[in-house]
């Protein structure tokens, strides 16, 4: 499931990851996932390192960076997927979204509550860079006091094991 969203919001079909994309899925697949460009991470603005990659989305880490929008598809072989017909594009959407978000998105020790703001994770406590978590395990957005992404509207459980996310983004 990756995303999927229930009220669409503004999708952007013109950003790209900041990593080589060959075009193959095999390869690429690989690639994005070990980069953390999975569906539903929260992506940041940068302008890559790579001479002539311009500006990219990279998953946000709040600890340096300020949350831009979130990645709708991961990697794979479909026509959904990042890249796999040579676009090398990694549509987002932003602009007051509503959808789920499945177990690769979202801080799994994190304690949600329905109504409660959501935050975007970081690298210095815990691996959960992109990912959606709660207030006590949120970054501190660019240097700021941590700025609040979306309101959670489902708490994953054992049955319905997705987080709902209405996104502020």
């Amino acid at each position: 499931m990756s995303l999927k969203l229930i009220y669409y919001g503004q999708n952007d079909g013109t950003t790209v990851p900041d990593v080589t994309l060959t075009g193959d899925p095999g390869v690429d697949q690989g690639v994005l996932t070990t980069a953390g460009y999975l569906g539903g991470i929260i992506v940041a603005l940068k302008t890559s390192a790579t001479a002539g990659r311009g500006v990219v989305i990279v998953p946000c880490d709040t600890d340096t960076m300020i949350p831009y929008a979130t990645l709708l598809n991961g990697p794979g072989e479909f026509s959904g997927a990042i890249g796999p017909s040579g676009s090398k594009k990694a549509p987002v959407v932003r602009a007051l979204w509503q959808g789920l978000v499945d177990a690769q998105a979202y801080d799994a020790s994190a304690t949600f509550t329905v109504g409660a703001y959501v935050y975007c994770g970081h690298t210095t406590t815990h691996a959960n860079v992109g990912k959606y978590t709660s207030a006590a395990r949120a970054g501190n957005s660019g240097g700021t006091a941590p700025i609040a992404v979306g309101i959670c509207t489902h708490i994953p459980t054992a049955a319905e094991p997705y987080l709902g996310v209405a996104s502020l983004l």
